[in-house]
């Protein structure tokens, strides 16, 4: 009886999700923004759908955007459709909004998985994304969205900023450097070697290296078969608003 209620449920839950994704052809005509129930409009839904495009193209992944407006669906269940449809992309990056219960989830595979850790997701839903869904910018939310992805799929994981400001505090502290140096070890006069010559003959005699101790360092060598874990990448993350 209690398998019977277990496959009823997994079923239930598997129709539920399935209804949920042939909800979205509202704007069949679009591939990377879906809507359901007229959560944004139109002319939001083609304005997006071009922001992901260009995206898609520029960072070499596939991006899509899902809109719904459903107060009665549980988070869980609007995770599951990001994911669903993410592990249908081999490199793809999905956001999914539900306006009824203000939640956001983003999903991610391939390499944006890889190199986007759980920290960085929650960064990207609550600094980039949910930003702009609180100002009910729905066009703002999708641009914010690959802005963020951009962010954390760099090679240096550092923001342009913090770059320039970073080169310039070095250049500025190279010149101080060699210049108080220069200062401080300049010559005034050639150095003459003869004045350490005595008749100007230099005689060579025996030659001795004379070791008066004795420096030994030791590494330890670590027994285990590996470190300890970093950050994790489970590939997806949400938040509400």
């Amino acid at each position: 009886m209690i398998k019977l209620f277990k496959k009823l449920s997994a079923v239930i839950c598997a129709g539920a999700i399935a209804c949920s994704m042939l909800a979205f052809n509202t704007f069949a005509e679009t591939k990377r923004c879906l809507v359901n129930d007229d959560a944004i409009s139109s002319s939001d839904a083609s304005e997006i759908e071009d922001i992901l495009d260009k995206a898609s193209d520029k960072q070499g992944i596939e991006f899509m955007a899902l809109y719904i407006n459903d107060s009665s669906m549980p988070d869980s269940q609007v995770a599951a459709i990001a994911r669903t449809y993410v592990n249908k992309l081999s490199d793809g990056a999905v956001m999914i909004n539900n306006a009824g219960s203000r939640y956001t989830y983003v999903a991610f595979s391939g390499k944006a998985k890889e190199k986007i850790t759980d920290k960085e997701t929650s960064k990207i839903v609550d600094n980039y994304v949910n930003k702009k869904f609180k100002d009910r910018d729905n066009v703002g939310a999708a641009e914010a969205f690959t802005k963020g992805v951009k962010r954390y799929m760099s090679f240096l994981n550092i923001s342009p900023l913090v770059i320039a400001i970073g080169l310039g505090c070095f250049l500025i502290f190279f010149l101080i450097t060699y210049f108080s140096v220069r200062a401080k070890y300049k010559f005034h006069e050639k150095p003459n070697t003869g004045a350490y010559l005595e008749g100007g003959d230099l005689n060579y005699e025996v030659m001795e290296d004379v070791f008066v101790s004795e420096h030994t360092s030791r590494t330890s060598i670590s027994s285990g078969s590996g470190g300890s874990g970093g950050s994790s990448h489970s590939g997806g993350g949400g938040g509400h608003y």
